[in-house]
C-alpha cells in the first residue's frame, strides 16, 4: 500500500511536468522562427545597403550626414577607409572653394525705417510650413532685418535656444553657429560650472551688436551676419576686415547656399547627406528667413544642403547660407519651440543663437517702448 501510493505519488508529480512540455516546445520553436526571419530580414538588408547601386548611394549619403555630425569615428563603418577619405576630401574642397565668390553687397536693398509706421509683432514675422519628399519644416520672414541679433549663452556648458530667447524677451530665435566640445577641467570651479560636464566652444568668431564676443582677430573666419544697414553678409573675413564692412552681428559656419541670386551647389546634394538644418537668407527687398528643417524622425527624414537651398532660391533669396544643422536645429517663436529638435531629449544647449527683437519692446529707431498688453505666445 505504501510502495502504491508511492508510486501514485510520484505519477501524479510526473504528469503536470509532461503536460508542460509541448507548450515549451511550441514557444522555443516560435522563437527560433522569429529569430530566423529576423536575420533574414537583415541580412537582405545587408546585402542591399552594401551590394546594390541603390543602396550604395544611400550609405554614401548616410556617410555623409554622420561626417559632419561630428561622429567622424563611426563613418567608416559605412563606407569603409577609403570612402572617408574622399568624405573628407570633397569637404575640405568645398569649404576652400566656398568663400570664393566675392558677395555683391549692393543687391539687397533694406528700406529705411518709416518713423510713422509701428512695427508689430505681426507684422514683423510670418511663418509658413515647408514640405518637400523626405522633409517637413519651417520658415519664417522677419521684415525689418535690423530686429535680428545675435546673442552667445551666459553657461560654459552651452544654453538652450529658448531659454536665450526668453532671457533677451525675443519674439523669435533659431540656433546660430558651430562649436566643438572639451571635458571640464578640474579648476575650472565657481557658479556657471555647476552642472556642466563638458565645456562648449563656439567655432571661429562671434560678434553681437557690433562687439565681439570671442575669436581671434587675426585668423579668417567663414562667417554668417549682418551689417549696420541690416545686410546679411557672408564669406571668409577677418575681424578687422568685418568691422570696415560694418559688420554688427556675426557667428562662423559654412557653406555658403546661394550667393548674388545664384546657387552654389551646382552639382550633387552638397555633400552633408540628409539631416535636420538650419539656414538663414535674405531676399532683395531686405527680407530675411530662417528656415528650419526637422530630421531623424518617422514624419522628416531630413534634407540636403541642395534641398534647402532650392527652397530658398524659389522663395527669392539673394544670399543664404547654412546654419549648425542636426540635432542643433530649432526655431522657437512666441515663446515655444514650434519644429522638432531631434536630440534625444530634445532640444539642446548651444553656444549662440539669431534673435528677432520683440518691436513693442524696442526702445529707438522707429519703434519706442510700448507698456501694451499684446499676446506673445
Amino acid at each position: 500500500m505504501e510502495q502504491m501510493n508511492q508510486n501514485e505519488m510520484s505519477a501524479t508529480t510526473v504528469a503536470p511536468l509532461s503536460l508542460n512540455e509541448k507548450p515549451t516546445r511550441h514557444w522555443l520553436r516560435a522563437v527560433a522562427w522569429v529569430l530566423w526571419i529576423f536575420f533574414a530580414i537583415l541580412s537582405l538588408a545587408l546585402g542591399w545597403f552594401y551590394f546594390t547601386p541603390q543602396g550604395t548611394k544611400v550609405r554614401e549619403i548616410v556617410a555623409e550626414a554622420v561626417y559632419t555630425s561630428k561622429q567622424t569615428k563611426y563613418t567608416w563603418l559605412l563606407v569603409g577607409s577609403s570612402g572617408v577619405e574622399k568624405i573628407k576630401e570633397n569637404f575640405r574642397r568645398q569649404a576652400a572653394a566656398n568663400h570664393l565668390v566675392k558677395q555683391d553687397m549692393s543687391l539687397v536693398k533694406v528700406a529705411s525705417p518709416n518713423p510713422s509706421h509701428r512695427i508689430t509683432p505681426a507684422s514683423l514675422i510670418h511663418v509658413e510650413d515647408i514640405r518637400g519628399e523626405t522633409y517637413v519644416g519651417k520658415i519664417m520672414y522677419i521684415k525689418d532685418p535690423r530686429y535680428i541679433h545675435v546673442v552667445a549663452s551666459h553657461s560654459p556648458g552651452g544654453e538652450k535656444v529658448s531659454n536665450m530667447a526668453t532671457r533677451e524677451n525675443a519674439l523669435a530665435a533659431i540656433n546660430g553657429g558651430g562649436f566643438f566640445l572639451t571635458d571640464r577641467m578640474e579648476d575650472m570651479t565657481g557658479p556657471e560650472f555647476e552642472g556642466v560636464e563638458r565645456i562648449m566652444h563656439p567655432l571661429g568668431i562671434v560678434v553681437s551688436k557690433g562687439k565681439k564676443v570671442i575669436g581671434d582677430e587675426k585668423a579668417k573666419h567663414d562667417i554668417v551676419g549682418f551689417t549696420k544697414d541690416g545686410v546679411l553678409i557672408s564669406g571668409r573675413y577677418t575681424y578687422d576686415e568685418m568691422k570696415k564692412l560694418g559688420v554688427q552681428e556675426a557667428v562662423s559656419f559654412l557653406p555658403r547656399l546661394i550667393v548674388n541670386g545664384k546657387p552654389m551647389i551646382t552639382e550633387g546634394d552638397g555633400g552633408w547627406g540628409v539631416a535636420p538644418r538650419t539656414a538663414i537668407a535674405q531676399k532683395a527687398d531686405g527680407t530675411v528667413m530662417f528656415l528650419v528643417i526637422d530630421g531623424r524622425a518617422i514624419h522628416s527624414f531630413g534634407a540636403t544642403l541642395k534641398d534647402v537651398q532650392e527652397e530658398l532660391l524659389k522663395r527669392g533669396a539673394v544670399n543664404a547660407v547654412n546654419l549648425d544643422g542636426g540635432s542643433s536645429s530649432s526655431m522657437y517663436y512666441r515663446g515655444k519651440i514650434i519644429t522638432n529638435p531631434s536630440g534625444m531629449v530634445g532640444e539642446k544647449p548651444m553656444p549662440n543663437a539669431f534673435i528677432v527683437s520683440n518691436p513693442v519692446l524696442e526702445n529707438g529707431g522707429s519703434v519706442a517702448y510700448q507698456a501694451r498688453k499684446e499676446k506673445y505666445s
